[in-house]
């Protein structure tokens, strides 16, 4: 199972820098980075945090795929 998202494209289009997110949802800008490139799988509490953050359901975030 892998995880997808579409965070960078969505944090592109509010316009809103990498550092920004990372410091407001309370995870490093390394961490959201790794997220965003698919090289680590999200927690809970980071899909919670990033759809709360956006105002979207997890599910327009972040994808499943078998």
């Amino acid at each position: 199972m892998v995880v997808t998202n579409n965070i960078r494209e969505i944090r592109e289009q509010h316009g809103i820098y990498q550092d920004d997110l990372a410091a407001t949802i309370g995870y490093s800008t390394k961490t959201v980075g790794r997220i965003e490139r698919g090289d680590s799988t999200p927690s809970a509490e980071f899909v919670l945090r990033i759809s709360k953050y956006f105002n979207m359901m997890a599910e327009d975030v972040f994808h499943v795929e078998d």
